[in-house]
């Protein structure tokens, strides 16, 4: 039950953040226990990307580009395909 549940919210997550028009978009999951909620999660796309690796139809790493992140009430879920890029410079100030 615990499983089909964390499907259910990745799949809604990724769905908010793709299709989201926001600058940086994010997605809010409410818990008594976050942290716990977060490692679950982690968990289940260990597991998703294990399962699916020899699976043809489906990306395995459908779930990796999520960013979780814990607070005392709440779970963020963020997107790093959504983060700047970085500016690389050298010593000298250069940028690379």
């Amino acid at each position: 039950m615990q499983s089909t549940d964390i499907s259910n919210a990745l799949e809604k997550a990724v769905e908010h953040l793709d299709n989201s028009t926001a600058e940086k978009p994010s997605v809010f999951i409410k818990d008594d226990s976050p942290f716990a909620l977060r490692m679950r999660i982690h968990r289940y796309i260990k597991a998703f990307n294990m399962q699916m690796k020899n699976n043809p139809d489906v990306d395995e790493n459908k779930y990796n580009h999520l960013i979780l992140t814990s607070n005392t009430d709440r779970l963020m879920v963020t997107s790093s395909l959504e983060n700047k890029s970085l500016t690389l410079t050298t010593e000298g100030g250069e940028e690379l």
